[in-house]
């Protein structure tokens, strides 16, 4: 009664029941989890003469072009001009700003695994119809030469019987990207 479905455009199932002849309340429980499946970096740079600022923002004539920018700064944000750490208010105009900005992108996957127990109501060779422990009733189609574990042995769809408890899980994956930037800025002061 386990399935897989991941939502990028093509769904799969893959069906894994483990039925037991053994009595008892059905019970569900759920774990959710976040997974890593890979990340890719990619840095860019931004080089701008200071030409205004405020009190969280700036605006750079940017090299080359010469075309005017307006930034947004976040509230603690330093540079490093010739050696030295300084906050926005600390800049002088005519400033060289050049801003190291490092975009990151992870792709995750949000897993939720959901265990459920049920009791097998009907079974054809492909299909079968379970009573789940939240008292409705729901059809999984099961693939050909699929085997289930039973009591440690393995049954074809076609050895199950009526009344045994299935227990199924239910694997649910959900495609998701994290984007984190972080961004460098160090420059120098005009000449006097």
């Amino acid at each position: 009664m386990s399935f897989v479905i991941t939502r990028l455009g093509l769904a799969t199932f893959l069906l894994c029941l483990a039925a037991t002849n053994v009595a008892g309340e059905p019970q569900a429980t759920q774990k959710k989890e976040t997974v890593p499946k890979g990340s890719e970096a990619t840095t860019t740079q931004l080089r701008g003469e200071l030409i205004a600022v405020g009190p969280n923002w700036l605006v750079a004539r940017m090299v080359p072009g010469g075309d005017y920018r307006f930034f947004d700064v976040r509230p603690g944000a330093m540079a490093t001009i010739e050696g030295q750490k300084k906050s926005l208010s600390q800049l002088r105009l005519g400033t060289m700003l050049t801003a190291a900005v490092t975009t990151k992108e992870t792709q995750l996957v949000k897993r939720t695994t959901t265990i459920t127990k049920g009791r097998l109501l009907w079974s054809s060779p492909t299909t079968i119809v379970v009573a789940l422990e939240n008292n409705t009733t729901r059809q999984y189609t099961v693939p050909s030469g699929f085997k289930f574990t039973v009591e440690g042995k393995q049954l074809g769809i076609d050895e199950l019987r009526t009344g045994m408890i299935l227990t199924g899980t239910n694997i649910t994956e959900e495609p998701v990207t994290l984007i984190t930037e972080e961004t460098v800025v160090y420059g120098t002061e005009p000449k006097k």
